[in-house]
């Protein structure tokens, strides 16, 4: 589904990505860890076309796409949801839902029915009315993931989904992820605490300074990460 080669990408001078390679299989969850500053949202907005590649290549569905505008890898269906996703605050639950239904039919995808959506996505069930800009933060991040389910994607790109949740909400917020995955979606989810994903990824790659120092088992690799997803010294 997804191959990485040797990709380099900078920041003006700056190189923040030095030859990092991976490889997400059809229908395959994978973790990506790492500190601070390790060059993990970089990468996806490298994938998902937001930041330009330096170097090397990335194929998606057996086809190149360095190079491409984000509009254009969108519409091969790969969608990125990034940590805190914006969503259109003036529009309710369910209007933001529809708009990724559209975006699938857009795309000649077979989308989901609402009633998949909120199976999916039990968190939202009781604010499909409420206007997006008054949810909480675990409310917007489950609506993010939602629209991002109802738009049918081949492959998800996932920048800290737990970010600045409580546990809780974090717990039910994987739960859907996890469903997600049984679905057959692939994905390569960005994590801060390795924990989260030991139940829903069994292959991992941990960044550091822009460069892949690990790959392997999730639940190997988590044993050697701190919680802030730095390896241990």
């Amino acid at each position: 589904m997804l191959t990485v080669d040797a990709v380099t990408a900078r920041y003006g001078d700056a190189t923040v990505l030095h030859g990092v390679s991976l490889t997400v299989a059809d229908g395959e969850v994978v973790g990506l860890f790492g500190r601070n500053g390790a060059g993990k949202s970089t990468l996806l907005r490298v994938l998902s076309g937001l930041h330009p590649v330096a170097g090397g290549g990335v194929e998606f569905a057996g086809r190149q796409v360095a190079g491409l505008r984000a509009h254009e890898i969108a519409r091969m269906g790969m969608c990125l949801v990034r940590e805190g996703a914006p969503m259109p605050g003036s529009l309710t639950v369910i209007e933001n839902v529809q708009l990724g239904l559209r975006a699938a039919r857009l795309r000649g995808a077979d989308a989901p029915s609402t009633d998949e959506v909120w199976d999916m996505f039990p968190l939202l069930t009781a604010h499909a009315d409420a206007r997006a800009g008054f949810l909480s933060g675990g409310q917007r991040q489950a609506l993010a993931l939602a629209v991002a389910f109802a738009s049918a994607p081949r492959m998800l790109l996932l920048d800290e989904p737990s970010a600045g949740l409580a546990p809780k909400i974090t717990a039910e917020l994987y739960e859907s992820i996890g469903r997600l995955a049984s679905g057959g979606t692939a994905a390569l989810i960005v994590e801060q605490n390795p924990a989260w994903l030991t139940h829903i990824t069994q292959r991992s790659y941990v960044l550091d300074l822009g460069t892949v120092v690990s790959e392997g088992d999730t639940t190997g690799l988590t044993a050697r990460l701190t919680v802030d997803g730095a390896p241990r010294p």
